[in-house]
């Protein structure tokens, strides 16, 4: 039985550490900035009403209604969101990085790669029987799985991309690169985390913790 168990326990070192290897093989070459950001919620709600951080675990709480109203007064007619708009970036290479744990019953929007002029360039969503997938708005027959069984616990997901000509989009899901994809050359692009509610969806909910940005 010891043996057994000292097995078990050596393979768990060894796990953790080729994870570790990964996440760190991932933003080699990369510097990690400050950023700024802003939080969009139903408009005749405050902020607090869809919305909170606790610093001491550094986590972000979102969570939507599909009935509550846009993020902006009429005439925006948007369906509802509380998500967070991070800083505008128009030059090099930028990567999202952040670790997300989606609550049950959760269909919505739980990030997004945006063009600050033309809209979404990348949705991930969270479907309600465990599944993300990649909506692109210039590919929409692409509907690629992200993650499987991604409810009620943490995985890290990364958002990588370069706003040079010809550049790419780069989705990982626990440091695994998932898929690449094209993106819209130079111009103004901004990432957003949290829950923009789909049509028919009820209540969605996700959680971010240690949500760093990265350029290089």
């Amino acid at each position: 039985m010891k043996t057994f168990r000292t097995i078990l326990a050596t393979l768990v070192v060894l796990v953790l550490l080729v994870i570790t290897s990964r996440a760190a093989n991932l933003t080699e070459g990369w510097r990690q900035e400050p950023f700024k950001y802003e939080i969009q919620h139903p408009y005749d709600l405050k902020t607090s009403d869809r919305y909170d951080f606790d610093a001491t675990n550094n986590t972000h709480h979102f969570w939507i209604y599909f009935s509550d109203k846009p993020h902006a007064p009429p005439p925006n007619k948007t369906t509802a969101r509380t998500e967070m708009r991070l800083e505008t970036y128009n030059t090099g290479e930028h990567m999202f990085d952040g670790d997300v744990n989606i609550s049950p019953g959760t269909f919505a929007c739980i990030a997004q790669v945006f063009d600050a002029q033309h809209g979404p360039v990348a949705m991930l969503i969270a479907h309600p029987d465990g599944v993300v997938t990649i909506q692109l708005h210039d590919e929409p027959k692409i509907h690629d799985v992200v993650k499987t069984n991604a409810i009620s616990h943490w995985w890290n997901l990364k958002i990588a991309e370069d706003t040079k000509l010809d550049g790419k989009i780069k989705i990982y899901a626990d440091n695994l690169l998932i898929g690449t994809y094209n993106s819209r050359g130079p111009r103004d692009y901004y990432f957003k985390c949290g829950v923009y509610s789909r049509e028919n969806s009820g209540r969605s909910e996700v959680l971010y913790r240690d949500v760093k940005m990265w350029a290089k």
